[in-house]
């Protein structure tokens, strides 16, 4: 499985072009330099999961993100219904997920969850759940200097939607910060500035935009991040 390249604007599509354009005709300031329909960036969240076999059923593990930014583990059928989610501090004492007779013990430990499922025991690395979203999802670099995978998020609890954007730290670490669907509506989020020049996130007509604006010399106060725990 291979990373998505960001669309250029002639690869968009008629929602992507008509969105592009009303932002930069409404707000001739921001540029728009990139983006992707939202139903499509749900559509490759699977392909950003790690597949496991229990007792010769498929399923999907990944994390997602509460409205805290803090994480769940997440594990559902690779297809039909039935999916299950933990706060990561929970799985510290143990749960039990059942699928259609199927019980599987869910435990956490120094960063690794165990599955145990007829008698058998399979570990995923939590950090390996971090990696696989960073090389399987959209990819978009601001300012030539910093690359964000960008995937979208469904809230355990409140099921609110938004994006995520995950970006490796030069101390091996991931960074990500959660952005609602509702912040991003009426107008942009900027996740930082690159050389005068702010990047960040905007929703327009069913589509994720990339936007750029130029600010004066002063820097602005951007949001913080969260780092995955080592």
């Amino acid at each position: 499985m291979l990373a998505a390249s960001p669309l250029a604007a002639s690869e968009w599509g008629a929602a992507e072009g008509a969105a592009a354009s009303s932002l930069v005709n409404s707000r001739s300031e921001i540029s728009v330099i990139g983006g992707a329909p939202l139903l499509g960036l749900l559509a490759a969240r699977d392909a950003a999961s790690l597949p496991v076999a229990l007792d010769g059923r498929l399923f999907l593990a990944s994390v997602a993100f509460d409205a805290a930014w803090d994480v769940w583990f997440t594990l559902k059928p690779a297809a039909g219904l039935g999916a299950g989610a933990w706060k990561e501090d929970a799985l510290s004492a143990g749960v039990v997920y059942e699928h259609h007779g199927l019980s599987v013990a869910v435990k956490e430990t120094d960063g690794a969850v165990f599955l145990t499922a007829a008698g058998r025991t399979k570990e995923i690395q939590v950090s390996e759940l971090f990696g696989l979203l960073y090389r399987n999802s959209m990819k978009e670099t601001f300012g030539g200097a910093v690359t964000y995978a960008v995937f979208r998020n469904l809230e355990p609890l409140t099921e609110e939607e938004g994006t995520v954007a995950l970006r490796m730290g030069d101390d091996g670490l991931y960074y990500y910060s959660l952005t609602p669907d509702r912040q991003i509506e009426a107008a942009p989020r900027w996740l930082l500035a690159v050389n005068g020049v702010l990047y960040g996130l905007r929703i327009e007509d069913s589509s994720l935009l990339f936007v750029s604006k130029k600010i004066a010399a002063a820097r602005p106060e951007l949001p913080p991040e969260r780092a995955l725990r080592p």
